[in-house]
């Protein structure tokens, strides 16, 4: 798409993209930001938000099948509700692989701290010991 579409089509301006895009500048991009978004790009409302927390948009021009095609035609829209639960489930899965890494990673945690301890007991020398086996 180029940038005269874009704008035609409604996109928001691209230093507001870049801000979206590079989302530590800004914080959360404004609803209306991300529903121009997805209305500029034929998504379904609420895929740009969806996006920005790693998922994938739903398209309202998507064609796979006639049989397809005629019951996209009876669809009903998307609602925010539909939205919000996406949203929720989205970020509920997020939060639950993230929970899984940290186990992960407080198991190898500990592995490398048990290690480390036996290692500490096998090549660190107790000197006091040493003098009361040593001969000499």
């Amino acid at each position: 798409m180029t940038k005269q579409e874009a704008v035609r089509r409604g996109f928001p301006n691209p230093s507001t993209l870049a801000k979206v895009r590079d989302n530590d500048v800004q914080n959360t991009p404004t609803v209306r930001t991300l529903l121009r978004i997805d209305r500029a790009l034929g998504w379904q409302p609420g895929s740009a938000a969806v996006i920005l927390l790693g998922g994938f948009p739903l398209t309202v021009t998507a064609r796979t099948s006639k049989g397809v095609r005629a019951r996209e035609m009876a669809a009903v829209p998307v609602t925010g509700q539909e939205v919000v639960n996406r949203l929720l489930d989205h970020l509920g899965d997020e939060i639950a692989c993230t929970r899984k890494d940290l186990t992960a990673l407080g198991d190898r945690l500990d592995r490398l701290c048990t290690v480390h301890s036996r290692l500490v007991d096998e090549f660190r020398v107790d000197t006091k010991l040493l003098r009361e086996f040593d001969d000499g």
